[in-house]
């Protein structure tokens, strides 16, 4: 089960991000004239999935050891995201984020054989 809601919060985090960077600058506040809050479709969408990740992020944080989920929950979701800015948003990769990357991966790796 701790493999699972992991995995759930990780597709939920990552399918947020892409959201909201999908929908642009589409979040509209102003006070002026009376309160109005205006967002489009993506950009919604990207802040429910983001808010179900909060919401079962904390159900992670409070059930596992927070030295090994967080590394390892938050180390994947940045090579998600690393991997979405290049292929979704034509992002640049630079020789550092991939240095980056292995040594994210690495950690991983130690983490996973370290708790057996």
């Amino acid at each position: 089960m701790k493999y699972l809601l992991t995995i759930v919060y990780i597709v939920f985090t990552t399918s947020g991000l892409a959201l909201m960077k999908l929908g642009g600058d589409s979040l509209k506040i102003s006070l002026t004239g009376g309160p109005m809050f205006k967002m489009g479709w993506l950009t919604f969408f990207g802040f429910v999935c983001y808010l179900v990740s909060f919401l079962l992020w904390q159900r992670l944080l409070v059930k596992y050891d927070l030295s090994y989920i967080v590394p390892i929950a938050t180390g994947i979701v940045q090579l998600i995201v690393l991997l979405m800015g290049y292929l979704i948003f034509k992002e640049k990769v630079t020789v550092f984020g991939i240095i980056g990357a292995v040594f994210v991966i690495v950690g991983i790796v130690l983490m996973a054989f370290g708790k057996r």
